[in-house]
């Protein structure tokens, strides 16, 4: 499956639409994280 067929919407599954969601996610909360780690203390 390409990435345009992905990004189409109509070929987007449960499970994909799930991996998508838990994958930004974890980029929010990985961000925030090293946010809060590098502030001096």
């Amino acid at each position: 499956m390409s990435l345009g067929e992905v990004l189409d919407g109509e070929a987007l599954t449960g499970k994909q639409a799930v991996a998508i969601f838990f994958g930004w996610l974890g980029l929010v909360v990985l961000a925030g994280l090293l946010l809060v780690v590098s502030l001096p203390f």
